[in-house]
């Protein structure tokens, strides 16, 4: 009886442990994203119907609510990497997220819209150490880290306390990227 008795506490124990690990990785992700600036853009711009054109897969991307060259910038930013960040951008600024297209998730990481009249700033510079754009056509993810790949990126502010993101260049528009306001 009293080896039931241990066995059922320890199986209780271990659900309890799995329960707990199961829950705490999203809320601890949902967190990361909530404070790197995911949540206040959803406020705002939330999409009110989903884009149904083409998305643009990102290797990778940072939303932060301090800019690159603030001290505490490293602290506070979220890094979007092996194609977590989808973004579209001919209307207007379209951010998705994988999490963005499941039910409830979708609710927490909604598709974002944001009109290019909100984009407070862009600043357009050279990064070393960022993931290199996927090479080969029809890749899925590519996850090789180059410490010395050096790419074009811009740095966007968003809105009115801004929520900085920054992408390859290539993501967004020449002539939409010429018409937003350089960053002082």
């Amino acid at each position: 009886m009293a080896d039931r008795d241990r066995n059922a506490r320890v199986i209780i124990v271990q659900g309890v442990f799995v329960a707990a690990f199961v829950i705490s990785i999203p809320v601890i992700v949902f967190s990361l994203m909530a404070r790197a600036g995911w949540s206040t853009l959803a406020s705002r711009y939330r999409a009110a119907e989903a884009f149904g054109g083409a998305w643009t897969v990102q290797p990778t991307a940072v939303m932060s609510h301090v800019p690159l060259d603030d001290p505490g910038f490293r602290s506070q930013q979220m890094r979007f990497i092996g194609g977590t960040l989808r973004v579209t951008g001919p209307d207007a600024l379209h951010l998705a997220t994988p999490l963005s297209h499941l039910p409830l998730l979708g609710r927490l990481f909604p598709e974002l819209r944001v009109p290019w009249s909100q984009v407070g700033s862009a600043r357009t510079y050279e990064a070393p150490g960022w993931y290199p754009p996927q090479r080969e056509p029809g890749a899925l993810l590519q996850v090789a880290y180059d410490p010395n790949y050096t790419g074009a990126f811009v740095e966007l502010a968003l809105g009115d306390p801004a929520v900085y993101l920054m992408l390859p260049t290539s993501v967004i528009d020449r002539a939409v990227l010429e018409r937003l306001p350089a960053a002082r």
